[in-house]
């Protein structure tokens, strides 16, 4: 790898990441931290193994969040809700409503972060001004990165970090014998991830880039000084993920505001897009949850978002993304600047009566 070009490199993509979140709007703000959460719990099943993961993930293993019977995944919600940076916090307490999550880490989980967490702070970026990224770090952006290769390696001195090499496993057959790799179990790679997003990491007015740090940063046979190399280049990519989830989720939420221009500005169907389009698919049941709806006003959403072309409804109550038709017809004209604005008022207090009385009648 060249250095000094992957370092401009970094330089590039870590701009257009930082601009790309400064000059986004409240609501894509809040739809990019929702994509970040789900990133990294797909980071965290990277590091951690796959785990126990249930029947519904016997043909396709990259569950979309929402859809994992991963009972990690609560745990990883709790606990970026009470430690992330601000725009993943809010954004991980938002995602552990809707699935209700009670379930949280264990003290063996709990010790690793702390570890992990402390190896940061005595790096020096478990401080407000260094942090990935800050222009106000002496040095420029490669400063943190170096800091960042400092916390690594002293945590490779600790047993429950350092990657293993696996084994190979050989068993004895009637006519010969049969080799196979057995892979390591994983370390505690995770737990720097998840510290990695943590308020007294990242700045505030910031969306952190979920998952900088891979396994293989952890091997022991690893030299110190390659730490930094390949940290230069996961940083990069990471950036460009992040600047690219902000360019398709404004795409789709301009997407769904044309879609939804119809609706009166009561409707709560916008609120559900911006859930679906962050996460690619929920549940009614996850959706009425989230905007503290009745079920009945859960399917009304889910029903005004398919009658628009934005998502097709499942068994289950599955609300699932969907590519936009061409042959669909436009929406037709707001109604909001038509002469039935009055009317639409109307109607939308009284669905709002009805559904408090169906929840009522439901508690």
């Amino acid at each position: 790898m060249d250095e000094p070009t992957d370092s401009c490199r970094y330089g590039q993509a870590l701009g257009r990441a930082e601009a790309g979140w400064r000059f986004a709007s409240p609501a894509l703000r809040k739809a990019a931290a929702l994509t970040a959460v789900s990133t990294a719990w797909k980071a965290y099943r990277r590091d951690a193994g796959a785990g126990e993961i249930g029947p519904a993930h016997a043909t396709n293993a990259a569950m979309p969040l929402l859809r994992t019977e991963d009972p990690r995944r609560e745990a990883v919600l709790l606990w970026l809700a009470d430690h992330g940076a601000p725009p993943i916090a809010e954004a991980a307490a938002t995602i552990a409503t809707m699935v209700a999550a009670t379930e949280r880490f264990g003290s063996e989980q709990l010790h690793m972060l702390a570890r992990a967490g402390d190896a940061l702070a005595e790096a020096g970026l478990a401080r407000g001004s260094a942090v990935l990224g800050d222009r106000d770090v002496e040095g420029s952006a490669m400063q943190p990165l170096g800091s960042l290769a400092a916390a690594i390696e002293r945590l490779r001195g600790d047993a429950d970090f350092v990657e293993g090499q696996g084994s190979e496993v050989r068993h004895a057959l009637p006519r010969g014998t049969l080799n196979h790799y057995v892979a390591a179990e994983p370390a505690g790679c995770w737990a720097l991830n998840l510290a990695l997003l943590t308020s007294n990491v990242q700045p505030s007015l910031a969306l952190p880039s979920a998952g900088l740090v891979t396994r293989a940063l952890f091997r022991a046979d690893l030299e110190a000084d390659e730490i930094k190399t390949q940290l230069i280049e996961n940083a990069g990519a990471t950036c460009n993920r992040t600047y690219t989830t902000l360019i398709r989720t404004a795409e789709q939420l301009a997407r769904g505001r044309d879609a939804l221009a119809h609706l009166s500005r009561n409707a709560r169907a916008w609120d559900a897009w911006l859930l679906v389009a962050a996460l690619g698919a929920c549940t009614r049941a996850q959706l009425r949850r989230a905007l503290g709806v009745s079920r009945a006003g859960a399917d009304i959403q889910a029903h005004a978002l398919a009658d628009a072309g934005l998502v097709a409804l499942g068994a289950g109550g599955l609300v699932l993304w969907s590519e936009f038709s061409a042959s669909a017809p436009g929406p037709p004209a707001p109604i909001d600047q038509s002469p039935l604005a009055n009317a639409v008022l109307d109607l939308d207090a009284s669905m709002a009566e009805i559904d408090r009385l169906l929840a009522r009648a439901a508690t």
